[in-house]
């Protein structure tokens, strides 16, 4: 079953940053007290942090790994070599799956531009559209934090579905659910037409509600 975790671009990035590491540290060899495109290294160090600070965002162990070998200072001497290898564990932790920070950072800061566009709909008077997006960014948000715990999601689970299989793995407690389910059943009702019985107001607390809900399931380790 292929890795429902595996991000081709961020691997490829991974694949061209350990090629770009190997060939610095190819020239690095021949004078390890110099090195002699500074340009290139610190574009080189400063890509590899962002990538591995966006895998391990918890721990942040690949980005103080490769602070120790690629940050000179303190009376330390690069290591690119040993920088390299950081990458290679980080890439192999990756496709094994076992680097789920990175996926539930990038979901964080998805759902909350979801949440973010919910609440300028509100803003503007449009408070059905805002409980479909904001009911949406629940959902999905659900489905990442259960993929992210090794929880099977199938295609054609809709959001209760979801919570229970969370409760069911101790993520959620039966109060959290209870909460869940009523702010769903507000995305229910904007989203399948008919009578809207909620004001803007109420909307506004579903869309807080939602963005409580996701800020605590994605922030989970």
């Amino acid at each position: 079953m292929e890795n429902p975790f595996i991000n081709a671009s961020i691997l490829a990035r991974l694949d061209e940053l350990i090629h770009e590491g190997e060939q610095q540290w190819w020239d690095f060899q021949k004078d390890p007290k110099l090195i002699k495109d500074p340009v290139r290294f610190t574009q080189w160090t400063t890509s590899c942090l962002n990538l591995l600070d966006k895998l391990s965002i918890t721990t942040n162990r690949f980005v103080t790994e490769f602070e120790e070998w690629a940050k000179r200072g303190s009376g330390k001497v690069i290591n690119l070599g040993a920088s390299v290898g950081v990458l290679k564990a980080a890439r192999e932790e990756y496709i094994r799956g076992l680097a789920i920070d990175y996926h539930l950072s990038v979901s964080a800061a998805v759902f909350s531009n979801l949440i973010s566009q919910a609440e300028y709909l509100i803003h503007k008077g449009y408070h059905i559209a805002a409980a479909v997006i904001a009911g949406a960014a629940l959902e999905e948000g659900l489905k990442a934090r259960a993929r992210a715990s090794g929880i099977e999601v199938e295609p054609r689970d809709t959001l209760m579905p979801v919570v229970h299989k969370l409760k069911a793995n101790s993520i959620l407690n039966e109060f959290q659910a209870k909460n869940i389910e009523a702010l769903g059943d507000i995305r229910n009702k904007a989203a399948h037409g008919g009578e809207f019985p909620y004001k803007v107001e109420d909307v506004r607390i579903m869309q807080e509600g939602v963005a409580e809900v996701l800020s605590f399931i994605l922030s989970r380790s």
